[in-house]
């Protein structure tokens, strides 16, 4: 489009003049008053605020949202999920919505109402990871174990990086009792990281359950090097001194799974 040059700079700054930014809405400035004190983990107060703000525009989503995050951090997750439920009914097209629903009967202990939810938040951005892993862990929680691995392999397949999949996945495999699988699934995360402390202290936990003890008590001293001051140190120092008191081994070779 070309512009008219006859336009003198003193019209066209009469005219920018007259060009004013609507205000805010009274509800969006309590919505971000609601806001502050919620990242300020003063929920009780924010709730009021985002109360008042839905009082006043029945359709202010961030009110809505905000007010459901809030119940959800003091875990009244019945509240969060009423509260998201009307959310979705004035917009029903944001994975975010449904990605926090999910997770709410998640944390209330309904993991298969969970799953629709989750599924939802998918199906509108497939770039969701943590809608993926969530919908993972619900299957494990309802026993279809098959299908939270079909889920994890995928994501290992298309995020290589995205390396909560693959504690996620080793996690599980241990309480599934497959020691071997979930070993090699922590050292393919340690390859990626070598820096993921918490992958040594699974190697180190899934050799014990081997009765590979030397091994057990190489990997806890990893672990160690790494986090030391941890809660999880307590633990595995004294795991160390238990293994080396109890199963003291001549044979000086160790086990190294590729």
């Amino acid at each position: 489009m070309q512009i008219d040059a006859g336009i003198k700079n003193n019209n066209l700054a009469k005219v920018v003049e007259k060009v004013t930014v609507p205000e805010r809405s009274r509800s969006y400035a309590l919505c971000v008053k609601a806001d502050a004190l919620r990242f300020a983990k003063m929920y009780r107060e924010s709730i009021q605020a985002y109360l008042q703000a839905i009082m006043m525009d029945r359709a202010e989503t961030k009110a809505y949202f905000g007010l459901a995050m809030s119940y959800k951090y003091l875990k009244e997750y019945k509240k969060a999920i009423n509260t998201l439920s009307k959310l979705i009914e004035i917009d029903d097209s944001n994975d975010e919505y449904f990605f926090e629903l999910g997770v709410c009967h998640l944390s209330d202990g309904k993991p298969a109402e969970a799953i629709q939810y989750l599924i939802k938040a998918i199906l509108i951005n497939r770039e969701n990871l943590e809608a993926q892993i969530q919908l993972a862990i619900a299957h494990e929680l309802v026993g279809e174990e098959d299908l939270s691995l079909m889920i994890y392999n995928k994501l290992i397949e298309t995020n290589p990086e995205f390396l909560k999949a693959y504690y996620n996945k080793a996690a599980m495999l241990m309480g599934m009792e497959n020691y071997m699988e979930a070993s090699r699934t922590f050292f393919r995360l340690i390859k990626r990281n070598p820096d993921y402390y918490k992958a040594y202290l699974g190697i180190a936990m899934s050799f014990d359950k081997m009765a590979k003890y030397k091994d057990a008590i190489r990997y806890y001293k990893k672990f160690l090097e790494l986090k030391q001051f941890s809660e999880d140190a307590i633990f595995a120092r004294n795991r160390v001194n238990e293994l080396r008191a109890l199963h003291f081994s001549r044979d000086n070779n160790f086990t190294v799974i590729e």
